[in-house]
């Protein structure tokens, strides 16, 4: 079964989770990133200063090795072979790869001696015209599949000519250059070079680069960035991971929550059922039971719902018994009588289709329901059925025995007229008489079941009507040596004065009939009638002091033709049974042999929509 819920709060917070965990891996991919290039930038900046160092050294170790040699023809070669030297020297080490002397049109002068021939760069004008000498310059280049920080300079004035660059017309120089950005007087190798001395603007410019290892550094910034990067992917693979854990843990809470919500809801129906429900283990024992089935096994008198888990069905009267039927009947309803209630109980075997399924969900299931009102229902409607019948049978019997009877009374009158004196036969006349009347009410009875008429009820005053019925009954009071007391109270009651009359006048005369017949009964008799309010109308109370009913008949007293009187004719109750219906009320009889009998006549108040009039 399914529980319609509202999703949009229960979303909101994966929402969030996931915009959060979104902004998470963007500014983790921001910050690696970042970093990254800070690194980068940092080798960068100390593979230029380890450049800068490098290269001011060579410099000053090439200016040196030209002040100390004198100017002449073979000064050029002897300057070139040092300097080779000098060059191969330092190439030794692991962080030089090459040093070399080029010229403006990027061929090597002189360069150190390794097993790869230097490099021919073409030097961009930026560097051959706008670079000061002495001022570095550095570039990241690839030599021989590796990765070189080419840093450079260009020489200073006098390097050219040792270097074997011959000077040039005064019309191809580009201008007067200085050593470092101040002016500087031009350098002369020596003292008798003379003519031969070259002007600073007639010489080409020269250039010392320098090719620095810079796989070192870079396989350090390859290390940081490999790093990085798998920190950066741990870091993103358990954010994912974490939401995935909480995506499952939400889902499985919101599972958990609909599971909580479907179990209140069946719980919530199934206490709310008006039928009982057991569930009983195979020994017997209830395992479960629901609000209505706890109220059904309530003993009698007994306030509040008993806790019948843990005990045993057996223990009940019908449990025994509706077991049986379940042996004998494989799906059928079983009807029992408990604690004043008509029980209509069914046990059915739980089909379990799931191995695992719990073994305290019970092997079997009991429904009980109350056909206490059902049943009275029924048995209004046998009864009225019953009344059907009379009624079709009176009115046939009336027409037919009425008449006759009328004249059969008027002769044996006149009979017991003619023949008064003369015994025996005035008996019999007399006798004639009273059975023809007896019949005469016999037939009126069937009547009035049988004809339908129209109640107005009304608000009564009690008192009044005690009083007529009182001044009706006076002489049959004083015969039957009856005290009769009216003790009605000062509540109206809402019926039809006619109707309600002839129930107290019909009720009346079996008291009367029961205590005349009494021989063990006080004298003189009592009939008390009273009246109280309560449950929403009055209440009517008629009991006497006579002999009782007998307990056989109580079940049967308000059906017609069944009395305890020898010349009743058994019509009187269900009248008043008819009455009280017609009334919406009813009528309730108690009484015990030898302590009297009481009628306890119940008319409810004036409904909201009173109706125009009611058929009885």
């Amino acid at each position: 079964m399914e529980v319609a819920r509202r999703e949009g709060k229960e979303k909101s917070p994966l929402v969030a989770l996931v915009l959060a965990l979104i902004v998470l891996g963007l500014g983790s991919l921001y910050l690696t990133w970042q970093s990254i290039a800070q690194q980068r930038k940092i080798v960068e900046d100390h593979m230029i200063m380890t450049g800068n160092s490098i290269l001011r050294g060579v410099d000053n170790n090439i200016l040196r090795i030209a002040r100390t040699l004198r100017m002449g023809q073979q000064s050029p070669k002897l300057f070139q072979a040092m300097a080779e030297e000098l060059f191969t020297e330092l190439s030794k080490s692991e962080d030089i790869v090459f040093i070399s002397l080029f010229g403006a049109d990027g061929k090597p002068l002189v360069a150190s001696v390794t097993d790869q021939q230097p490099p021919v760069f073409k030097l961009p004008d930026s560097v051959t015209q706008d670079i000061e000498p002495g001022r570095a310059w550095h570039v990241m280049a690839e030599v021989g599949k590796k990765g070189v920080l080419i840093s450079g300079l260009r020489t200073r004035p006098g390097i050219a000519t040792l270097s074997g660059r011959p000077g040039v017309p005064p019309e191809e120089t580009q201008g007067d250059h200085s050593l470092e950005q101040g002016s500087r007087r031009p350098f002369r190798l020596g003292q008798g070079l003379g003519a031969a001395a070259v002007n600073e603007s007639q010489e080409p410019p020269v250039f010392l680069v320098v090719g620095l290892n810079a796989e070192k550094h870079m396989a350090q910034y390859r290390q940081y960035k490999r790093a990085a990067t798998y920190q950066t992917g741990y870091v993103f693979l358990a954010a994912v991971v974490l939401w995935s854990l909480v995506f499952a843990y939400l889902r499985r809470r919101g599972a958990s929550r609909k599971l909580v919500r479907l179990e209140r809801f069946q719980n919530t129906l199934l206490d709310n059922m008006p039928d009982g429900l057991v569930t009983l283990a195979e020994d017997g024992e209830i395992l479960a039971a629901n609000y209505s089935a706890k109220t059904l096994l309530t003993p009698e008198g007994r306030e509040g719902a008993p806790e019948i888990i843990g005990s045993n069905w057996r223990d009940f009267p019908f449990g025994g018994a509706s077991e049986m039927s379940r042996m004998s009947i494989p799906y059928g309803w079983q009807q029992y009588d408990y604690q004043g209630r008509q029980l209509e109980i069914l046990s059915l075997h739980l089909q379990t289709y799931d191995e695992d399924a719990a073994p305290e969900l019970g092997q079997r299931l009991v429904l009980l329901r109350d056909r206490t009102q059902i049943r009275s229902l029924e048995e209004d409607l046998n009864e009225a059925k019953r009344l059907a019948a009379i009624g079709s049978l009176a009115a046939g019997v009336a027409h037919e025995v009425r008449n006759p009877l009328s004249s059969l009374r008027g002769f044996a009158q006149l009979f017991a007229t003619k023949l008064k004196g003369q015994a025996p036969l005035d008996q019999y006349a007399t006798t004639m008489v009273q059975e023809a009347d007896r019949l005469n009410r016999v037939v009126t009875d069937l009547l009035y079941l049988a004809k339908p008429r129209t109640l107005d009820p009304k608000h009564i005053d009690l008192a009044k009507v005690g009083d007529s019925i009182r001044q009706l009954m006076r002489f049959d009071f004083e015969g039957k040596q009856i005290e009769p007391e009216f003790d009605f109270g000062p509540d109206p009651l809402y019926a039809d004065q006619d109707a309600l009359r002839q129930v107290l006048l019909n009720l009346i005369s079996n008291s009367l009939d029961a205590i005349e017949g009494c021989t063990d009964c006080p004298r003189p008799g009592h009939i008390h009638l009273t009246s109280e309010r309560g449950d929403g109308g009055v209440w009517i109370i008629v009991a006497d002091d006579g002999p009782g009913m007998d307990p056989e008949l109580s079940d049967d007293v308000f059906k017609p033709f069944v009395t305890g009187k020898k010349t009743g004719t058994g019509l009187g109750l269900a009248i008043v049974q008819n009455i009280m219906r017609a009334h919406k009320g009813r009528a309730v009889v108690q009484s015990l042999p030898g302590e009297g009998m009481e009628v306890q006549l119940f008319f409810p108040d004036m409904p909201d929509d009173d109706q125009e009039g009611i058929d009885i």
